[in-house]
C-alpha cells in the first residue's frame, strides 16, 4: 500500500507517535538514516535504558505501538524464509495485551450483523467476553433452535480504518528503510511488508476463517478422532462468526495420562502430515494455543484464521527437498528449489550451494535422530530467501506447521518424534507420484488434446498448402528496440531541415540588404522591412531550436 503526502498529513499524529517510540527505543539512529534529524528528537525523546539487544528492541517496539503492530509482528513470525531466526524467535513471544470492549460497544455490531434482536436467535447470551484478541472478542451463548453451546466471535468496532492506517505508514517506513539502507535491502522489506498487510486485512473477513474449518472438515478421513469447530452458516458475516463450543485442555494439561498423550500426539502428527502431504490443505498455526482436548480425547483444531494450500507440484517438491535433506546433498538441495522458485533472477548457484552445505553439516547425523525437521526446514527457507530464492509463503506456513505439531506433541509425549509420523505419508504419496496407473490418470486430459490435435494435423497441413499455392501466405516481420532509434533519426531530420531554413532567412535577408543598399532605391525601405522579418523569423526559430535540444538533453540525463 502506498501512502501519500495527503496520507501521511492525516496520519500524523499516529506516524509521531510510532516516531517517539522508536527513538524510545534506541532506533534514532535508524531514523537519522532516513533523513530525520535526531538530534532534537532526542532530547525531546529520552531513549529507554533497558540493556535490551536488536531483536528484543523490535519486539518491544511492536508491543507498545498497540494490537495492529502485535498482530502484524505474529504474522510476520510466520515468514522466516525472509526474516531472521533470532527475530523470528522474539516475535513468536509477542502477545496481544488487549482490553475487552465494552459490551455495549460491541451489541451495535452484533445487532447489525444479525439483523434482528440477540434474543432472536439466542435463548442465552453471556456478555462477558471469554476471549479478546486484537481483531475480535469471543462471546459464549446458547442457540434458540436446539440449544447447542456456540462460540460467537464479533469484530471490534471501528476497526479497519485504523489497521489501514498503520499499515500503510509501516509501508512508507518500509520502503523508506529500503531505499536508504542499504544492509536491509537483501530483505526486500518493501515486499514482505506489502504481503503482510494484504494477509492481515484478509484476517478483517470471518468468513474465510469459516471457510477453511469447513474445507478441512470435508477432506478430514479420521473425523472419529480428529475435527473441527462445526460452524454455523447463517450466522457467518464479514464481522460475525457462530461456532460450535468445544469443551477441553491444552495439550500439556497434567490431567491426560502418559498414555492417552502418546496415543494422542501420534494422531495430532498424522493428521498434521495428511493434511500438508495428501489433502494439500492444511492447519498453518498448530500450537498449544490452537489444539483442545476433549474428554472423549479427540483433537480439536481451534483458530483457522491462518491456513496453507499446496498443488500436486509443491507436494511433490516437498518430498523430494525431503529426500535431498536427508540425504545431505545441496546439490540436489539447489536442483530441487531451482524448480519451484519463484522469479527469473538468476541465482548465484555456488554460493547458495555453500551456504546449504553449512546448514547440512550443521545438521549432519541428526536428520534421521533427536533434531527438530522443522527447524530445519526454517532455517533452510531462510538460505533461501536471502539468496534471492523466493518460493510461495505456504512453504515457510508448512514449516511451522511441523515445528508447532512436534512443540505440541513434545508436551503430550517426551519421546513423540515427528520423522516415525512422517515417513508412511511420504511413501503414500510417492506411491501416488510414480504409480503408473496413476501417472495415466493425471495425463490423461493432457493425452486427449494431444490425440485431438494430431487428428486435426493432416488438414491444418493441407490448408497451409492451399494457402501457399494462393498466394494467402504473408510474412511479418517486427522489429524490437528500434522505436528509439527512429524517433532519434526524425528529431535529428527535423532539426537539420530548421537548420536549413534558418540558414536560407539569414542569407536571403542578408542578400536583399545588401542589393537594397547597392541599388539606393525608394523601395529598398520595403526589401528592408522585409529582410528584417526574415532576421526576426530567424532568430525565433532558431531560439526554439536550442531550446528543444537543451530540453532533450536534459532528459536524457534523467
Amino acid at each position: 500500500m502506498s501512502l501519500n503526502p495527503l496520507d501521511l498529513f492525516s496520519n500524523a499524529v499516529r506516524a509521531k507517535e510510532i516516531v517517539t517510540v522508536l527513538v524510545r527505543h534506541g532506533f534514532g539512529d535508524l531514523l537519522e538514516q532516513l533523513g530525520m534529524p535526531r538530534g532534537w528528537i532526542k532530547r525531546l525523546i529520552p531513549e529507554d535504558a533497558q540493556h535490551l539487544n536488536l531483536w528484543q528492541r523490535i519486539r518491544v517496539v511492536l508491543e507498545d505501538l498497540g494490537p495492529t503492530f502485535v498482530k502484524f509482528g505474529q504474522i510476520l513470525s510466520t515468514r522466516p524464509d525472509v526474516l531472521p531466526e533470532p527475530l523470528i524467535a522474539e516475535l513468536k513471544l509477542l502477545r496481544s495485551k488487549v482490553k475487552a470492549v465494552p459490551f455495549e460497544q460491541i451489541r451495535p455490531i452484533l445487532l447489525t450483523e444479525l439483523k434482528e434482536p440477540i434474543e432472536t436467535h439466542f435463548s442465552s447470551f453471556d456478555e462477558e467476553p471469554v476471549a479478546c484478541g486484537s481483531i475480535g472478542q469471543v462471546y459464549r451463548a446458547t442457540l434458540k433452535n436446539g440449544g447447542d453451546p456456540v462460540a460467537v466471535k464479533v469484530q471490534r468496532p471501528n476497526l479497519k480504518k485504523p489497521i489501514k492506517a498503520d499499515i500503510e505508514i509501516i509501508g512508507w517506513l518500509a520502503r523508506l528503510l529500503h531505499e536508504k539502507v542499504e544492509e536491509l535491502r537483501p530483505y526486500d522489506l518493501p515486499d514482505i511488508v506489502s504481503e503482510t498487510g494484504k494477509g492481515m486485512m484478509q484476517e478483517l473477513d470471518f468468513t474465510i476463517e469459516c471457510r477453511n474449518a469447513q474445507f478441512f472438515t470435508a477432506l478430514n478421513p479420521d473425523e472419529e478422532h480428529v475435527f473441527a469447530p462445526r460452524v454455523y452458516d447463517e450466522y457467518t458475516t464479514e464481522k460475525l462468526s457462530v461456532c460450535e463450543w468445544v469443551v477441553g485442555v491444552s495439550p500439556g494439561d497434567p490431567s491426560i495420562t502418559p498414555e492417552e498423550g502418546k496415543e494422542l500426539a501420534r494422531i495430532g502428527g498424522q493428521s498434521i502430515f495428511q493434511q500438508i502431504v495428501i489433502s494439500g490443505f492444511f492447519h498453518a498455526d498448530p500450537h498449544g494455543g490452537n489444539i483442545l482436548i476433549t474428554e472423549d480425547r479427540r483433537i480439536c483444531f481451534i483458530d483457522w484464521g491462518l491456513a496453507g494450500q499446496l498443488t500436486r507440484p509443491m507436494r511433490y517438491f516437498l518430498a523430494d527437498l525431503f529426500a535431498a535433506i536427508a540425504s545431505s546433498d545441496p546439490e540436489k538441495v539447489v536442483r530441487v528449489i531451482n524448480v519451484m522458485a519463484v522469479g527469473k533472477d538468476r541465482l548465484d548457484e555456488t554460493k547458495l550451494e555453500k551456504e546449504i552445505s553449512f546448514v547440512l553439516r550443521k545438521y549432519q547425523n541428526k536428520f534421521g535422530k533427536s533434531e527438530p525437521v522443522g527447524e530445519i526446514v526454517l532455517e533452510l527457507l531462510y538460505v533461501f530467501g536471502v539468496n534471492g530464492v523466493t518460493l510461495a509463503r505456504d512453504y515457510s506456513l508448512l514449516a511451522k506447521a511441523i515445528v508447532s505439531i512436534e512443540e505440541s506433541g513434545l508436551d503430550l509425549d517426551p519421546n513423540f518424534d515427528i520423522r516415525i509420523i512422517a515417513r508412511p505419508y511420504l511413501k503414500k504419496l510417492a506411491y501416488e507420484r510414480w504409480n503408473p496407473l496413476n501417472l495415466l490418470k493425471q495425463n490423461w486430459w493432457g493425452l486427449q488434446g494431444h490425440f485431438a490435435r494430431l487428428r486435426e494435423l493432416p488438414g491444418e497441413i493441407q490448408r497451409f498448402f492451399r494457402k501457399l499455392e494462393d498466394g494467402d501466405i504473408y510474412i511479418k516481420l517486427k522489429h524490437e528496440g528500434f522505436e528509439p532509434l527512429l524517433n532519434s533519426f526524425d528529431s535529428g531530420v527535423n532539426r537539420l531541415s530548421f537548420s536549413m531554413i534558418i540558414a536560407a532567412l539569414l542569407i536571403g535577408s542578408s542578400y536583399i540588404i545588401s542589393g537594397t543598399i547597392q541599388a539606393g532605391t525608394v523601395s529598398g525601405r520595403y526589401l528592408i522591412h522585409i529582410a528584417t522579418v526574415g532576421f526576426i523569423g530567424a532568430g525565433v526559430l532558431g531560439a526554439w531550436l536550442l531550446f528543444d535540444i537543451i530540453r532533450h538533453g536534459r532528459h536524457k540525463k534523467k
